[in-house]
């Protein structure tokens, strides 16, 4: 392997690296604590709720 691509293969590497400890330190500090509840009827009731059509003779 030629040595400049060594060195920017550790330059990459490194960037990486720093990207994924910034990407971490986002969620730690604002995701990670966040929870989300999910009842099951509202999910129902979403998913099974019809496309509404629209009536003839009405315009928007």
């Amino acid at each position: 392997m030629n040595p400049i691509h060594k060195t920017l293969a550790r330059k990459l590497a490194l960037v990486l690296l720093v990207k994924l400890a910034l990407l971490l330190a986002l969620w730690w500090g604002f995701v990670r604590e966040q929870r989300v509840t999910v009842d099951a009827n509202k999910v129902a009731a979403q998913i099974l709720q019809g496309v509404p059509t629209p009536t003839q003779g009405v315009t928007p």
